[in-house]
């Protein structure tokens, strides 16, 4: 088996192409360890981390594989990642512990199928993520390395990683309850105080409830000005010695999960061979991501993507004019309110082109990413509403009471039907639904429809907010952010 790519600075290169090759023999491009950029997070100059080349996985093995445990294909699909990283037995400790539950398929009709992301403890498909993340965090603070040895022996002399992230709702519970009371490690999330408009109160109410090492911020602003906060946060070299990290999916260790769900459903959906589209709703653009690694590790995927309107990426593929909106704009799929997604950057890299910051250095090759991204769709707010209550009037008793669909699976499954009546396919389309329906109450009774709640949500209700922090600029949430590390420090003397 070849060595486990490294990864390179999105600002420095472009992956696949004969100068990245190049440079990586002569030594001019500096590279990380998968360790280093899990813990990293990001690159120092801003970009994001990319691997140097993406392994090739046995389809044959995985079709064997139908019927077999979720954490089974955990430990199958990353770990041609992890080679020399982390040792096949703590991968597969790793996958056990984390999946106690796995997607749940709806078959609508016999070529319609809705993937529930929205088993785990925060009821949302960044569990799928999260509860791997800070475990394989663990590993590579403790377990002896074969690779990069300097830097994991001078890691096991931290004392506490701090974790900074953004969100529009769901990273920020599905982080926070897999940090929570975790050794050596604390967590400020930052989310907009547009509670209804940007976030859903049970959304705020499951990560300001957490307390212990999580702590929760709220600015008056969107997804994208709390990322601005955040990432300045993170850069600031005058916090350097906090030991910062993103849980955001612009950490490759937050990416490399998400591609097992992709190989799980083709194995119990599909026959060896078989071609299937993906319908794929998106915000941060970190689950389209994972489909593509996915994809070009061998597994015979076309992706669709659905957006609300929040279109600069529909604009982007129709017109190849890369502009971002004036501001984002509010709806009901609010986990998707984003206008500059971070990982477009890698989209675009993964087809020998360069997004830095804004601006579009290098255009992708279109032709390419076309045969693999086949239909862009952008889901408008009052079109999504429409959407949630003709699947409630048609669909919502055909399996489970709480097969209603919630707004960002409403864009996933409007932009599915509108691929259908545009392109004449008739296969296979999986329509992933990435968070339950129970977490927006507001937006579904507005609709008529009350959800049902899982657990997860269900002892929430009810209960009081935890406690939050008001920001109203860096400065403040810098001041707050030495302020928290402080507590943190004195509750984790060394």
């Amino acid at each position: 088996m070849p060595s486990a790519p490294r990864y390179f600075s999105s600002n420095q290169a472009i992956f696949g192409t004969p100068d990245l090759e190049a440079r990586i023999r002569d030594g001019s491009l500096h590279t990380f360890g998968l360790a280093e950029a899990i813990i990293k997070g990001g690159a120092p100059d801003g970009g994001l981390l990319m691997p140097t080349y993406i392994p090739q996985i046995d389809m044959d093995k995985i079709v064997s594989m139908k019927g077999q445990p979720y954490s089974d294909f955990f430990f199958e699909t990353p770990k041609l990642f992890f080679q020399d990283v982390l040792s096949e037995k703590t991968l597969e400790r790793i996958g056990k512990e984390a999946y106690k539950f796995e997607p749940w398929i709806e078959d609508i009709s016999k070529n319609d199928i809705i993937a529930r992301l929205d088993e785990g403890p925060t009821a949302a498909f960044k569990d799928y993520a999260a509860q791997v993340f800070f475990r394989v965090i663990e590993a590579l603070m403790t377990e002896e390395p074969q690779t990069e040895i300097e830097y994991r022996q001078r890691l096991r002399e931290i004392e506490l990683l701090t974790f900074i992230l953004s969100t529009s709702g769901d990273t920020g519970s599905a982080m926070g309850v897999a940090c929570h009371k975790r050794q050596k490690m604390w967590m400020f999330i930052l989310h907009s105080s547009l509670i209804g408009e940007h976030i859903s109160d049970l959304q705020a109410k499951q990560m300001d409830i957490l307390n212990h090492n999580i702590y929760v911020g709220r600015a008056l602003t969107d997804f994208d000005g709390c990322t601005k906060i955040t990432n300045k946060l993170l850069e600031d070299p005058d916090l350097e010695y906090m030991h910062r990290n993103s849980a955001n999916s612009i950490n490759i260790g937050r990416l490399l999960p998400q591609i097992t769900y992709y190989f799980y459903l083709y194995s119990k959906l599909a026959k060896k061979g078989e071609k299937l589209v993906v319908s794929v709703p998106c915000g941060n653009f970190g689950d389209l991501t994972a489909g593509l690694f996915a994809k070009k590790m061998g597994l015979p995927i076309d992706l669709i993507v659905g957006v609300n309107e929040n279109d600069v990426f529909e604009k982007f593929y129709r017109t190849g004019i890369y502009k971002p909106l004036p501001k984002a704009i509010p709806g009901p799929s609010n986990s998707m309110v984003v206008n500059t997604p971070s990982n477009t950057r890698r989209v675009v890299q993964l087809y020998g082109g360069q997004l830095i910051g804004d601006n579009l250095i290098v255009p992708p090759n279109f032709g390419e990413l076309k045969k693999d991204i086949v239909a862009v769709y952008s889901i408008g707010n009052e079109e999504t509403h429409e959407i949630v209550k003709k699947y409630y009037d048609e669909w919502h008793m055909i399996d489970r009471l709480h097969s209603t669909i919630e707004p960002h699976g409403a864009v996933a499954w409007g932009t599915s039907q509108k691929f259908r009546r545009d392109s004449g396919y008739d296969g296979k389309i999986i329509t992933f639904e990435t968070a339950h329906p129970g977490k927006f109450p507001e937006s579904l009774q507005r609709d008529g429809i009350t959800p049902e709640l899982p657990k997860c949500l269900a002892r929430l209700v009810g209960k009081p907010h935890g406690k939050f922090y008001p920001v109203e600029n860096y400065s403040q949430a810098k001041d707050l952010l030495v302020d928290l590390y402080n507590q943190q420090v004195n509750n984790h003397p060394s």
